[in-house]
Parts: structure tokens; C-alpha cells; sequence
């Protein structure tokens, strides 16, 4: 099947290899021998017996899941080649290895590392084919030094986001952040909050499927209550923010719990969050991923007031449906073809700035 259009996945995945990055640390790290845990192993499959000193669980079941490839799958071609199946125009590619890069303690490691791995997507990635996008890696430890890499990445290396985690930097509506969104608002580029395994049991949980189902969601809601209730909407009112990898239906619970909340107790604990908490989300600049097998995406764009619910493949990782999942949206009898066009291209090129809109 082939759409009327081209789709903009605003979330698929690359499995940086570790010899590719080691090639571009900088400094004294230029002689280092191997990374942190979270780096592919000689078959291209991700983790060892072993991730930062806890057991491993075996997300793919074996091999059993997922697409796998050797130590550098997929390769560039190798994307366009699949991006052509499912009437991809344009990708946005993401890290796998580096997705747990918030758990780095080491400042300076973090910072050289970062810089690598946005060298590494800048030259071999971006210039292979300008279908590729991508968002910048930020070592948001050291907020000075993210702001560099911000306006380095953004205006010399032609990212159009930056990414952040949504576990291990904290709760990213405390002030230290601010000059880092000020920044991120005056270049007009797009935060990208990536889900990740939050709760503080997530360490005793005893299957991976435990982790993975209630971790991804909960970080988001964590990160949008934190941001809104301590005013970075109110304050950097044209910020674009997306929030990834953890669909869309847990947003009108949580905009009901934190108006709630605001009615009550905000006149005296949210002095930066002025007006009802779901008035920022709904104002145009907040962006959702939308899971296609979420039966309420019609209530959750009612909602939301507008259409700003984007599609992500999430591709080669083992939980994905594509090609299915964006012709799974597009057959949709409940959904408009404004909407279902909303969400396989014109908000996510909204979202990230793209010159070819929707």
C-alpha cells in the first residue's frame, strides 16, 4: 500500500555502534577502550549478562522479537530501504545504545560522549541523505555546556531538536533549566522528552514487561506535571515540547488531575503556573505521540482542542509495528483524513519545523 503522501516518523531508531563512536571521542577520552553498559555487542544486539550492575532482562525474548541485524544494523541505506515500505519521506533517528545515557555520572564523559554521538549522526547520517533528521543529544548535567552543544548542533550541524530524557536528569522544570528552554525558544527548536523506565521500584521489578509497560508513560506524566506546574510553559510561551514513546491516552487523565490539583493548592505552590495547567497543554506548542492501536484518539485530540498527535515508528526496536502501524492509522474509520494526515505528517512536521509542513 502505498499513501497519498510522504510520512514523517518523528521517532525511529539507529543502533550506534560502538567502534563508530569511539572514532569520534574528542580529548582524553579519544583513547578510551569501551563505553558504559549500554553498548551493542559483536551480533548488533543490545546489552550483555549485565547493565549497570543489575541483571539484565532480555527485551527481545532471545532474538525472538524485534528486526536484528549485525553490529552496524541498521545502516543508513538500510533505513531508506525500509522508510520506502511504509511511504516514509522523512526520518527522525534516535539513538538505542545511548537511550540510558542520562546514567553517566561522569560530567565530562557525558559531555564528550554527547558530542560524539552528534558528530557521528551530523556526518553519517544527516549528509547521507537529507531524509534524515535527527535531535541532538544534551548533557543536561552541566546546563551551560547543553546550550552550547545546542546552538553548535542546531546552527552549524542542522539538527532540528534536542533530546532529553525523561529519566535521570532529574525533574526538568527546575530552574537551573531555564536559560537552557530560553535558548532552546529563541533558535525555535523542539525539546524532545523521551520516555524511559521511571518509578523508583523500577530496579525490583522481576520481568522486563513490568518495567516496560507502566515506566514509559509514567516518565512522561512525571516530566509534564513538573514542567507546567513550575512555569516553563508560562514562561517560554512559543517552546515547542514533544513527549515520546508513551502514547497519548494517559493526557486527558493527567490534564483533569493536575487542574484539579491547580484549583486547589496552586495559588500558593505553583506561582509560575498562572493559568489552568491543561490551558498550556491544549495551546498548540505541546506535541503527543500517538500509539496507532490507541482506541481513544479521537477523544484525546477532542480534548486536546487540536490535532497535535504525531506518528513514530520506533523502528528496528522489538515492540514495533511498522510498516503496519502506519497503515493501521491510515484505514482508521474513526478518525478524520485531516487527522489521520495530521498524524503521519503535518504535526510532526509542525513539531519539528520542517520546511515542507503538512
Amino acid at each position: 500500500m502505498k499513501l497519498p503522501f510522504g510520512v514523517v516518523d518523528a521517532d525511529g531508531h539507529i543502533n550506534e555502534p560502538e567502534t563508530k563512536l569511539m572514532s569520534y571521542l574528542e580529548g582524553p577520552y579519544a583513547d578510551i577502550k569501551n563505553f558504559h553498559s549500554y553498548i551493542p555487542g559483536g551480533d548488533g544486539a543490545v546489552g550483555g549478562s549485565v547493565i549497570a550492575g543489575k541483571d539484565y532482562m532480555d527485551s527481545s525474548l532471545g532474538g525472538r522479537l524485534g528486526a536484528h541485524g549485525g553490529p552496524d544494523f541498521p545502516t543508513p541505506q538500510e533505513w531508506l530501504d525500509n522508510a520506502d515500505v511504509g511511504s516514509m519521506e522523512t526520518v527522525f533517528v534516535f539513538p538505542t545504545t545511548l537511550l540510558g545515557y542520562a546514567r553517566i555520572i561522569d560530567p565530562d564523559y557525558l559531555i564528550a560522549l554527547t558530542r560524539a554521538y552528534n558528530n557521528y549522526i551530523s556526518e553519517e547520517w544527516l549528509k547521507f541523505s537529507p531524509r534524515f533528521k535527527s535531535v541532538a543529544l544534551m548533557p543536561m548535567m552541566d546546563v551551560e555546556e547543553s546550550i552550547k552543544e545546542m546552538r553548535r548542533c542546531v546552527t552549524e550541524l542542522g539538527f532540528n531538536g534536542v533530546f532529553l530524557s525523561a529519566v535521570g536528569f532529574g525533574l526538568l522544570g527546575e530552574k537551573r533549566n531555564d536559560p537552557f528552554y530560553a535558548e532552546a525558544e529563541r533558535l525555535g527548536t523542539t525539546v524532545a522528552v523521551h520516555g524511559g523506565h521511571a518509578t523508583a521500584e523500577s530496579q525490583k521489578y522481576t520481568k522486563f514487561i513490568q518495567r516496560h509497560t507502566i515506566g514509559f508513560p509514567v516518565s512522561n506524566m512525571m516530566q509534564m506535571m513538573h514542567m507546567t506546574y513550575e512555569g516553563v510553559y508560562e514562561k517560554f510561551p512559543t517552546l515547542k515540547v514533544g513527549y515520546l514513546e508513551a502514547g497519548c491516552t494517559w493526557v486527558p487523565y493527567l490534564l483533569d488531575r493536575m487542574d484539579e490539583e491547580w484549583e486547589k493548592r496552586g495559588w500558593f505552590e505553583t506561582p509560575n503556573c498562572k493559568k489552568k495547567p491543561s490551558e498550556y497543554i491544549k495551546g498548540g506548542n505541546v506535541f503527543i505521540h500517538a500509539e496507532p492501536g490507541e482506541e481513544l484518539i479521537p477523544e484525546v485530540i477532542r480534548v486536546m482542542g487540536s490535532n497535535r498527535l504525531f506518528y513514530a515508528s520506533d523502528w528496528p526496536h522489538w515492540d514495533n509495528e511498522y510498516p503496519d502501524s502506519v497503515f493501521h492509522i491510515w484505514q482508521r474509520d474513526d478518525l478524520t483524513e485531516e487527522q489521520k494526515r495530521g498524524i503521519l505528517r503535518g504535526n510532526a512536521s509542525e513539531m519539528y519545523g520542517l520546511a515542507n509542513g503538512g
